[in-house]
């Protein structure tokens, strides 16, 4: 079956990425080229094809939830693909591409009150250039600093409600949620982890939701954006339930696991 004709199979099927979250509850549309990192990708495994955001670090490498690349369920890099600069999933992206290399964490673990580590790197077959639709994200600093009073968004093409897929347009969907105090989210989770956070309304109706995990919770920091989080899991009874965030890995503590994955990546291809 040829790239294109499998990819518009693969745009039919139902995203089934179970208890994994992300998109947007009570959220509205974004403005194209409002995120130009958010990535969208189309995971083939043992499972079947599902969905997950994820976001772009450089010309060839992708942010993104470990558990969305699970390599217990084996995915299939050359039958997974990636979108970048996509607003509507109805029109065309700027780029398609295959996935190359798969690296998630490797203590990467799914517990039954959490998930470990997740977080993985992927490699995309073909290197994208940037544009006004498709740049980098910026990643925090030692010295950034995020809680309750900062500015913090999350975008994705996932759920609008439990079980209410995103229709119409499918345009991109854009939330803006606070970060919750930890002792708050520890009384909530109590498998939360130091490389966890959460962030969502404790009221109902704004969360992340099912179908597009991984994707970036970004927050300003002296006037631009950095990527904070990746959407992780949430409680298992559904998505923006009352007094019930999102739980999302830490991106902060995993830049030596980031740097490290594309440095030497970088010097093997150098060496090859």
């Amino acid at each position: 079956m040829g790239f294109w004709v499998l990819l518009s199979v693969i745009l039919l099927v139902q995203d089934a990425a179970g208890e994994a979250r992300s998109s947007i509850v009570g959220g509205k549309d974004a403005q194209k080229g409002s995120w130009p990192w958010i990535v969208y990708l189309l995971i083939t495994d043992d499972t079947g094809f599902f969905s997950c955001g994820g976001s772009l670090l450089t010309e060839e490498w992708v942010l993104t939830a470990a558990h969305c690349v699970d390599p217990n369920d084996n995915p299939i890099p050359d039958r997974s693909f990636i979108r970048l600069g996509t607003h509507s999933l109805n029109e065309p992206s700027v780029f398609y591409r295959t996935i190359s290399r798969i690296v998630s964490h490797p203590q990467y673990q799914k517990q039954r009150l959490a998930v470990l580590h997740d977080i993985a790197l992927v490699k995309m077959s073909k290197k994208v250039s940037f544009s006004s639709l498709v740049e980098p994200m910026s990643l925090p600093k030692p010295s950034d600093a995020f809680g309750p009073r900062s500015k913090c968004f999350i975008a994705g093409w996932g759920d609008v409600g439990n079980n209410v897929e995103l229709s119409g347009n499918r345009t991109l969907q854009e939330l803006k949620l606070p970060i919750v105090k930890r002792s708050i989210c520890k009384k909530k989770f109590s498998g939360l982890t130091n490389n966890m956070l959460c962030a969502g309304s404790m009221k109902k109706g704004k969360d992340s939701c099912q179908g597009d995990s991984g994707g970036p919770l970004v927050c300003r920091s002296s006037g631009e954006f950095v990527q904070v989080g990746i959407v992780s899991f949430g409680n298992t009874n559904g998505c923006a339930l009352k007094g019930f965030p999102g739980v999302y890995t830490r991106v902060k503590r995993y830049m030596d696991f980031i740097n490290e994955t594309i440095t030497s990546d970088r010097q093997a291809s150098a060496e090859s």
